[in-house]
């Protein structure tokens, strides 16, 4: 009978492994899963970590570069303020900007007028290739971050109070003036 019993398994012995194989294979599924979903979970959140920092490198650049060079209205003979933000107007921001390179050297200047505005739930910037744009000209347009719900900006005047609207509200009249 011993002889036998060391020849083979029986079937019980058989359908137990099978049983305790089957539970481990499961929890390896549901363990390399969840795992798949984390790692798209942080692609995801990685992927929109890139478009932050990327778009708050440009806006910090821009406002590194900041001129005081104001524009004139694309209409009429007013100037807008180097810096703007009327709280009131669709922009976020408007500004010039100077340390445009100019590697190839084409006819236009070293600064550019740049506005960020909030659009169907997305930051645009737009600048223009001349620094005084008129209606006709068409800004170049960038999407920076996609699935925005508010974006704001805010300055503190020379009083240290913080404002929303540049220049300031009953500020110097010199609409190149920004601090």
């Amino acid at each position: 009978m011993n002889a036998r019993r060391s020849a083979g398994f029986t079937l019980l012995e058989i359908l137990v492994v099978t049983v305790i194989l089957s539970v481990i294979g499961l929890m390896a599924y549901r363990g390399f899963g969840e795992a798949r979903v984390a790692v798209e979970a942080s692609r995801e959140h990685l992927d929109r970590l890139r478009e932050v920092q990327q778009a708050l490198h440009l806006l910090a650049t821009d406002f590194r570069e900041l001129a005081p060079r104001p524009v004139r209205e694309p209409v009429g003979d007013g100037h807008r303020a180097a810096l703007l933000r009327d709280p009131n107007a669709v922009s976020v921001v408007e500004l010039s900007r100077g340390g445009w390179p100019n590697h190839a050297a084409t006819p236009r200047g070293t600064v550019q007028r740049v506005v960020y505005l909030l659009e169907d739930g997305a930051l645009l910037r737009r600048h223009w290739n001349v620094t005084d744009p008129m209606l006709s000209d068409e800004p170049v347009e960038r999407r920076l971050l996609p699935r925005l719900r508010r974006f704001e900006i805010r300055y503190m005047n020379s009083g240290r109070e913080w404002v929303s609207q540049w220049p300031p509200f009953g500020g110097p009249g010199d609409a190149g003036r920004w601090s």
